[in-house]
């Protein structure tokens, strides 16, 4: 296969701020490199600002989003597009790769003990230095002021989480559902629609809990609530939510994908640092690097059109961000 890629999620960027030395072109170290990114042929790559919820966090976001404006836009094989224009014909048909930039944890935004209006001055610092973002999630796997997290069922959102929501909307940056508790979610959907809030909805790294029974794969009532509201689901590479034993679940998230969220279906590998692990990789060998989309697109050719499968390389996720750019 030779399809053009959009994934949703990675954090290169928490890579080049945690590692001292590191470089965007260490491909022994983080399989969203830019040799990897090429080689895959990915025209665009969400860089997603990760940090714990601990002191720090802050300062830690702005880090990134400052490396993301001088370090990584500086490479000459990427650039940040400006213009519907530049989705529609230099990310499906260009030779460089596409940035763009979001945010995982708000707890980036605003520490625990911190006056809340700091987290509405940094968002608007970050958008400065790093452009539009494609979405914002609440928390990470655990809670935080605003929301629970995946590891924390039964946590819902709470009142700053409600807040930020409002401070979003009409901003055109996504809601990422992928970290939220699957009450959190569910509150986060509720709160939206009473107060007619217009926020769009992604899981930008998250599969599919009917294939793999895991906290942080969606639930078939979000899957649907996704779907409903004209959103993405990023497939995750990651092989403790895939399946810890047999890679070729994740075909078996994309076909169930296909049956029951097509027009949402994406890429959502959450490449990361492996830098210094030891023992087993994170991922499968045969998902390790952002090398592999073109094989994994072609081990499904025999059971899915070229449209199917243009469709969560890249169109789906195409019409989503002129949608909320456009």
């Amino acid at each position: 296969m030779n399809l053009p890629i959009i994934d949703l999620h990675c954090d290169l960027t928490g890579y080049l701020a945690w590692v001292p030395g590191s470089s965007a072109m260490d491909v022994d170290r983080i399989g969203c490199a830019i040799p990897h990114l090429q080689a895959g042929r990915v025209r665009l790559q969400t860089m997603a600002f990760f940090t714990p919820t601990e002191a720090g966090s802050a300062a830690f976001t702005l880090q990134q989003a400052r490396l993301f404006k001088e370090n990584l836009l500086q490479n000459k094989d990427v650039f940040a597009p400006l213009s519907r224009k530049d989705l529609q014909n230099q990310v499906p048909q260009g030779e460089r790769v596409a940035l763009v930039a979001a945010i995982e944890n708000a707890s980036g935004l605003c520490e625990e003990e911190e006056p809340l209006e700091l987290a509405f001055t940094r968002l608007e610092e970050i958008i400065r230095l790093a452009g539009p973002l494609l979405y914002l999630s609440l928390t990470h796997a655990e809670e935080n002021r605003f929301s629970g997290g995946n590891f924390t069922p039964g946590v819902g959102l709470k009142p700053d989480g409600k807040e930020l929501l409002r401070y979003l909307s009409g901003r055109r940056i996504a809601l990422d559902l992928s970290h939220t508790s699957d009450a959190a979610a569910y509150g986060i959907l509720t709160f939206l629609d009473k107060n007619r809030l217009e926020i769009p909805i992604l899981a930008s790294h998250s599969n599919f809990r009917e294939v793999y029974d895991h906290p942080r794969n969606l639930p078939m009532e979000l899957v649907q609530e996704v779907v409903r509201r004209e959103g993405l689901i990023g497939m995750n590479f990651l092989k403790k939510f895939v399946h810890p034993e047999q890679p070729d679940f994740l075909l078996d998230h994309i076909r169930y994908g296909f049956t029951q969220a097509p027009q949402a279906l994406a890429f959502g590998a959450d490449f990361f640092q492996e830098a210094g692990v030891e023992g087993e990789s994170y991922f499968h060998a045969e998902h390790r690097t952002a090398r592999h989309y073109q094989a994994i697109l072609t081990s499904l050719k025999e059971e899915f059109s070229p449209e199917q499968l243009a469709a969560i390389s890249h169109r789906n996720a195409l019409r989503f961000l002129e949608r909320l750019w456009g």
